[in-house]
């Protein structure tokens, strides 16, 4: 669950008002983050956020990502987090376990309740489990949400040489070029087959999609500007084409190099010592061929020793 975690959150965080309408199966006006922390013993969720709905009704989203394993029973943790939540706050509550990992959840019905001794229910509370892994990746594409393609990589995907490069032109399709490459580097992130992942990259590569963003366009630009400045310092139509060569293939180590550490806090979420060690260590790597490799191994990365190790042999 560690090397999803951070990259769900991630996700829906920025695409909160897809997610709150796709899970209430209502259209949400805003939504706002509220402190995971709750008041009293140390407890923690995972997302909570104040909705406004389409109507004008106020509703507070709790969401859980869980994987096959838990420390506790998902049930149990949920009595925890909502009645602390409901009293904290004194708004509707609607509280979603998102299941990831082939096996998680299975038999939670989202419905539990504890008996007197009569047999009656003295307690009863109740959340709304989604088990992607059971959920065909048709289900997702069909929604005409970009923001729950990232998703498809942990449902059940039947043929991915047809689903996936759909997925990609999807993607394709989001205006904003920022919100484009975060949805890319969440669904690379979120794929669990070396397989997909490989034919992700390609996909994505081909259409240099995963690098088309304003801050690494500029750093091209500013690649080739140095190749022209270095040109015209030699002073011959030969220096200076060796010099625009040059300054391009300095933008597009670059270009690598921040998308390795895009990867890399999309999925992992590192400390910032770690990303700064991280990143030291990229400008060292100056054959784009390694860097490469380098970008499709850190997507594959299971935690940040993993990463570090890579980075060591590199």
């Amino acid at each position: 669950m560690a090397e999803t975690d951070s990259p769900l959150k991630l996700l829906v965080s920025s695409c909160i008002l897809d997610f709150a309408s796709w899970v209430l199966q209502a259209e949400v006006r805003e939504a706002h983050p509220l402190n995971v922390e709750l008041p009293g013993e140390n407890l923690a969720v995972d997302q909570v956020f104040r909705l406004i709905l389409h109507d004008a009704r106020v509703l507070l989203l709790h969401m859980e990502f869980q994987g096959p394993r838990s420390r506790e029973p998902m049930p149990w943790r949920m009595l925890a987090y909502m009645p602390r939540l409901a009293r904290t706050y004194r708004l509707p509550l609607w509280s979603v376990v998102l299941y990831v990992g082939r096996g998680a959840g299975v038999g939670d019905t989202g419905t539990h309740q504890v008996e007197g001794l009569d047999g009656t229910p003295t307690l009863v509370w109740r959340y709304h489990p989604i088990r992607l892994w059971e959920m065909p990746a048709e289900t997702l594409l069909n929604l005409g949400r970009p923001a729950l393609l990232p998703l498809v990589g942990q449902t059940q995907i039947r043929v991915p040489a047809a689903v996936l490069p759909e997925v990609v032109q999807q993607l394709r399709q989001v205006p904003d070029v920022e919100q484009r490459h975060r949805l890319l580097t969440a669904f690379v992130a979120l794929l669990t087959d070396e397989e997909m992942i490989t034919m992700v990259e390609s996909l994505i590569e081909r259409d240099e999609l995963l690098l088309d963003t304003p801050f690494l366009r500029r750093l091209r630009e500013e690649g080739r500007q140095e190749g022209r400045q270095e040109g015209r310092q030699e002073g011959r139509q030969e220096g200076r084409q060796e010099g625009r060569q040059e300054g391009q293939a300095v933008g597009s180590l670059v270009t690598r190099r921040r998308s390795i550490l895009d990867v890399l806090v999309a999925r992992l979420d590192p400390p910032a010592s770690v990303y700064q060690q991280v990143e030291r260590q990229l400008e060292q790597v100056t054959d784009e061929a390694t860097l490469t490799q380098l970008l499709m191994a850190m997507a594959r990365a299971e935690n940040v020793a993993a990463v570090q190790a890579l980075l060591g042999t590199a």
